[in-house]
């Protein structure tokens, strides 16, 4: 769920050119700099909990050149889908460097690129519809990050920060419907540079489990942190036109049931019979 990089922009699954796109405010969430302020310093003094976390360590099925394609096999709980925030130090640090800056905002406001062409122009015109759609919540929704998403996040923000060198990962989460307890397997792609290679998207490993009988619950990738002047912003929250390409051929071939995009804060979820209000490469 990679797509390839367009001028002055750097996101995912490709799932959009993180905050290359729009700016604007969903009611009734503040935008801008308007959380910096004494309530967002109080915030940003958060802290995790132990009972956020995967209670086994990941096989490692790839590792290549500082890219991996990691296996959790675990029983669902209702901790990985609720507001709970993993005990994880660099994770906190990132979100109160964020919030000092005034950027935790729902709707991140970043520095728009400046088309060098017609064919550009439209391309981000069909990025800012998109984006204009999840804010809207015409198509799929954003709202806060979750302890499973937040967990990944983490894992990548580890292995490359996220304020320094920011870095795309690519995870998939599939469900077999058990008595008892559901069970999860969650798998996880990225690179220590900008996009994973293809060879830890992990599709083939989701293909077999699919044919097995597993469900495939969703996709998740994040947008990486952009600028809006000497401020940091958040990458949008949003499909891109390369990611909803993706996301309809991957319904369409293995039964995605949704996609996700997060920036360590907000998550946007869609899905797949929504998929097709957004606009397409």
């Amino acid at each position: 769920m990679i797509r390839p990089r367009l001028p002055d922009c750097a996101p995912i699954l490709t799932l959009l050119a993180v905050a290359c796109a729009s700016a604007g405010d969903p009611p009734p969430a503040p935008v801008g700099r308007e959380s910096s302020s004494p309530a967002a310093a109080e915030r940003s003094a958060e802290t995790g909990s132990e009972r956020c976390r995967l209670p086994t360590s990941p096989d490692t099925l790839r590792a290549e050149d500082g890219a991996v394609l990691l296996r959790w096999d675990v029983p669902d709980d209702p901790v990985y889908s609720g507001p709970l925030l993993p005990a994880d130090s660099a994770l906190l640090a990132y979100r109160a460097a964020v919030r000092a800056d005034g950027a935790d905002v729902p709707w991140p406001v970043a520095d728009e690129p400046t088309p060098r062409s017609d064919a550009e122009a439209d391309l981000w015109r069909d990025e800012r519809f998109n984006a204009d759609l999840a804010r809207s919540g015409e198509a799929g929704k954003v709202d806060r990050i979750t302890c499973l998403e937040a967990l990944l996040f983490a894992l990548q923000n580890r292995r490359r920060s996220q304020l320094v060198h920011p870095t795309e990962f690519l995870a998939s989460v599939l469900r077999l419907e058990r008595e008892g307890a559901d069970s999860l397997v969650v798998l996880f792609g990225a690179d220590l540079e900008m996009f994973p290679p293809k060879s830890v998207y992990g599709f083939d490993v989701v293909e077999t489990l699919v044919k097995r009988g597993w469900r495939w619950s969703y996709a998740l990738h994040n947008h990486t942190t952009q600028r809006e002047g000497d401020h940091i912003a958040l990458g949008t929250p949003a499909l891109s036109t390369s990611d909803v390409q993706l996301v309809r051929s991957l319904a369409a071939d293995l039964g995605l049931e949704a996609a996700r995009v997060t920036n360590g804060f907000w998550t946007y979820r869609v899905p797949a019979e929504q998929f097709g209000r957004l606009r397409s490469r």
